[in-house]
């Protein structure tokens, strides 16, 4: 299993025999970069992330990386050994996903346990020099980052589309996240346009409330919305949503409702923003035409469902579990002044995602269409909780992907409607 595979490798960098030699090295207090987070102790837990990595062959890859940090002679080393083996990791997810491996055309999984697996390396990586805490977190930073197919610089006509990990995952360590497998079937495929090919660029993003208020998303996107002649022709972020349908979101709101993300932080109050930031974003995507082209065994909808309060926000709240605040629904534009509660996306990170890209877009005067698509729930998962998939569970994926195709198809032509 490749959670044993990962802490022997471990073991080698801190003095166990290594290619027949004992290493010995200095003892090196634990700070909190070298501490797992809770949501890297997920892949501990349970037998099925070490299978989920082991049956795409991704096992290699925090092997490889705990050796090449082993023989690391200086942090830079280390670093740089950590972003080659995370760009690798990407490009053999896409590859994996795009070549239909074992019949199966998406799986967004073992990316992210691999991922959790590489960091983990690093974590517990105890070399025979001092690298202060902050040049570890940049290492594991580096990792979180390329492995997801961010740090690319734009190059020709694009569309920009953007998937999440999985996630409520103490409810089910097997989910996937439909949006995370779409990221991986679309990036770098091609779509013909009246204006000419056009190339898809998807990255993912962590399910984590951290890495949004530190501008993950903006560091990531901005690239591809500056003026020039290799800005996007549009985008669309993507995430899981309700039941049954995939849904248009019209507008997103500036606020975060609490709930409880994949390192068992929670956050209420307005999502931190640099500089003066609207209470709402919306949508530009051509839903019309989207809605008529999508077509699949899941209808696409335009929602503008929002929810919004007056007066003034409370204080930011770090607690779980807290009940909900006052607000007022209305499917209609808020009122002038009005705070937001929920984006028609929520207000959760989907919701946060829209957000922050369509923020950027705006400030940037970007004449592009963008905005959030969310997909329906993946389900079909079996009720034996050690087998990872099963055919319902790849069907629904499936369709899901291909009609999540056809979405950015519409984006990248251009059309109206």
């Amino acid at each position: 299993m490749v959670r044993r595979l990962v802490h022997a490798i471990a073991l080698s960098a801190t003095g166990a025999v290594v290619a027949g030699a004992l290493v010995a090295t200095p003892a090196v207090a634990a700070g909190p970069s070298t501490v797992p987070t809770a949501e890297e102790r997920l892949y501990d837990a349970r037998e099925v992330p070490g299978r989920l990595v082991a049956s795409a062959g991704f096992e290699r890859y925090p092997r490889e990386l705990a050796g090449a940090l082993a023989r690391a002679g200086t942090a830079d080393e280390a670093e740089r050994a950590a972003e080659q083996a995370s760009r690798d990791l990407w490009r053999a997810a896409v590859r994996r996903v795009q070549g239909g491996a074992d019949g199966f055309t998406a799986d967004d999984r073992p990316l992210y346990w691999a991922r959790l697996a590489m960091i983990r390396a690093v974590r517990d990586w105890r070399p025979g020099f001092v690298v202060p805490d902050a040049r570890r977190a940049a290492i594991v930073t580096a990792i979180d980052e390329v492995s997801r197919g961010q740090r690319r610089a734009p190059s020709g006509r694009t569309v920009l589309v953007t998937g999440f990990d999985p996630f409520r995952l103490s409810r089910d360590i097997r989910q996937g996240n439909p949006s995370g497998a779409i990221a991986l079937a679309l990036d770098g495929t091609r779509i013909d346009t009246p204006s000419g090919p056009v190339t898809v660029v998807a990255m993912t993003f962590p399910v984590r409330w951290r890495d949004f208020g530190t501008g993950m998303v903006e560091r990531a996107v901005t690239p591809f919305l500056r003026p020039g002649p290799a800005r996007a022709v549009g985008f669309t972020t993507v995430s899981q949503g309700r039941p049954g349908k995939f849904d248009l979101e019209a507008i997103n709101g500036a606020w975060r409702g609490g709930a409880i993300d994949n390192e068992a932080a929670c956050y209420r109050g307005e999502a931190p923003v640099s500089g003066d930031a609207p209470q709402w974003t919306r949508s530009t995507l051509p839903m019309a035409a989207i809605s008529a082209a999508a077509r699949g065994p899941y209808p696409v909808v335009r929602n503008s469902e929002i929810a919004y309060a007056t007066g003034t926000n409370p204080a930011v709240s770090t607690a779980c579990d807290l009940p909900a605040l006052p607000s007022t629904t209305t499917t209609g534009n808020p009122p002038t002044g009005a705070l937001a509660r929920q984006g028609a996306g929520g207000d959760y990170l989907s919701n946060e995602i829209g957000y922050r890209v369509t923020l950027v877009r705006d400030r940037l005067a970007a004449p592009v269409p963008g905005g959030h698509l969310h997909t329906p729930v993946l389900d079909g998962l079996p009720a034996d909780r050690s087998e990872a998939d099963s055919a319902r569970y790849r069907a629904n994926l499936a369709a899901i992907v291909a009609q999540a195709r056809s979405v950015v198809a519409v984006v990248a032509r251009g059309e109206r409607g």
